[in-house]
């Protein structure tokens, strides 16, 4: 029997269309993240997690008060039990404060993986992000809004145009 690599059942196709979905599911959620700075995009997943976590919780007090495994499934209904409620959110909210803290760990490490520059060690120009290489006139203008003159050092001065700072002697 020949393999059929179009038929809808078969395990490469469905990961590469959960792939798919994932990435379109991402690209909704840190839509224009791209653009914004470091400190925003870290409050703004902090806060999509945390907005994560009420949804869990709220979701586990609905279900208990309105019975859930009753409604839906047909199972014999059970009455409210808000200290295993209580209890199952009390754990929620400690892996809660343990994804923020691994969170911010992770954005620390970013944060210091992200200031490193990769410098030509011979014109000294900066690889951006998009793979240019440009001088770092250039990347001054286009990351901070710095702008740049040229002067020269005393040490340069003196050894390029044979200049002698006055007072010297």
């Amino acid at each position: 029997m020949p393999l059929n690599n179009t038929a809808p059942d078969h395990p490469v196709l469905a990961d590469r269309r959960k792939l798919l979905w994932l990435r379109r599911l991402y690209k909704v959620i840190f839509a224009g993240m791209i653009d914004m700075d470091f400190a925003t995009v870290r409050r703004h997943v902090l806060l999509l997690e945390i907005l994560a976590f009420e949804l869990i919780l709220l979701f586990i007090w609905l279900g208990e008060y309105f019975d859930f495994s009753h409604l839906l499934y047909g199972a014999p209904p059970s009455p409210f039990d808000w200290q295993n409620s209580l209890m199952l959110s009390v754990w929620i909210l400690l892996v809660m404060g343990f994804i923020l803290v691994i969170t911010r760990v992770f954005f620390k490490q970013i944060r210091y993986l992200e200031g490193f520059l990769p410098v030509c060690s011979f014109c000294k120009k900066i690889r951006l992000d998009d793979g240019r290489w440009v001088p770092i006139e250039e990347f001054m203008q286009i990351r901070t809004s710095v702008k740049m003159t040229h002067s020269l050092c005393p040490p340069c001065a003196r050894e390029h145009y044979g200049y002698e700072e006055e007072g010297e002697g």
